[in-house]
């Protein structure tokens, strides 16, 4: 077979291919290098913008979120638990969970405050229900014929404030 002699010269001469087969490598180790950085960044993007989503839903969540106190009673003190019953309503559009109470004895000079959980009773309203609920609660030194400052507060941080005389 006859070969031309622009390809047997070929042949011979073979100092450029080195150079443009590290140049080949060379291209392809950055495309992976670029490929692997951009996955990498889309990602850390897609992480952002799923937390972002998720703070914004829980902002709107919280700000939907309406507990009103209705109405609350007191009884027993002078040495007895002090239960509270109080009517409940959730006038925001999302349910509520009741988590925390603090009663505060606003009648003696001393600061009196009880803050006990309440995550064991599941107290939980829906969007415009309505619930009557008896708390019990043990201050220490609180009277009958106290007066008491009640908060609720919610799972979302939101509280609500009565005032029982």
């Amino acid at each position: 077979m006859a070969h031309s002699p622009h390809h047997s010269r070929l042949m011979r001469d073979r100092r450029g291919y080195s150079a443009l087969i590290a140049t080949i490598i060379m291209v392809l180790v950055v495309m992976f290098l670029f490929y692997n950085i951009y996955l990498f960044k889309l990602n850390r993007d897609n992480d952002l913008q799923n937390a972002v989503s998720r703070s914004q839903q829980l902002d709107a969540d919280r700000a939907a979120e309406s507990l009103k106190i209705q109405s609350a009673t007191k009884t027993g003190g002078s040495g007895f638990p002090i239960v509270v019953t109080c009517i409940l309503k959730d006038d925001g559009s999302v349910p509520i969970q009741v988590v925390r109470l603090w009663l505060k004895d606003s009648t003696t000079s001393s600061i009196t405050a009880v803050n006990a959980s309440l995550l064991s009773q599941n107290v939980v309203l829906q969007p415009g229900a309505s619930k009557i609920q008896t708390f019990t609660v043990t201050v220490p030194g609180a009277l009958s014929s106290d007066s008491f400052t009640l908060t609720l507060v919610t799972s979302r941080g939101n509280s609500a404030v009565a005032f029982i005389y």
